[in-house]
């Protein structure tokens, strides 16, 4: 994430885990009284709720015209995600070192001459 210990650090930034309902609950009924007290019988079978846990990224937002405060921005992360981008991160480091090992190299050598 671009620039996240920055606004972490200004609090404008921050992480929190919440559970996401993907279905509700749904209890088993067998009848149900419309208003007029008439009982249709139908069945819904009992369903426990499913849901999961998000790590999200909460950022504050602002208006730049008008420095207003508006929605905060949320992001969803996994930790699988993440990883994968700090070892790209780190691929890219390595890729740059022996990058910059190689000018290093041929400055060496023109400097000999």
């Amino acid at each position: 994430m671009h620039n996240y210990k920055a606004l972490k650090s200004a609090s404008k930034a921050s992480v929190q885990k919440v559970k996401v309902v993907d279905d509700p609950a749904v209890e088993a009924v067998a009848e149900v009284r419309d208003d007029d007290g008439v009982i249709t019988t139908h069945s819904v079978h009992a369903q426990a709720e499913r849901s999961h846990e998000e790590l999200q990224v909460v950022c504050k937002c602002y208006d730049p015209n008008t420095g207003e405060a508006k929605d905060d921005s949320v992001r969803a992360y996994s930790l699988s995600d993440v990883k994968r981008e700090i070892d790209r991160r780190k691929s890219e480091i390595a890729r740059a070192q022996a990058e910059q090992a190689e000018w290093e190299q041929l400055e060496t050598d023109l400097k000999a001459l």
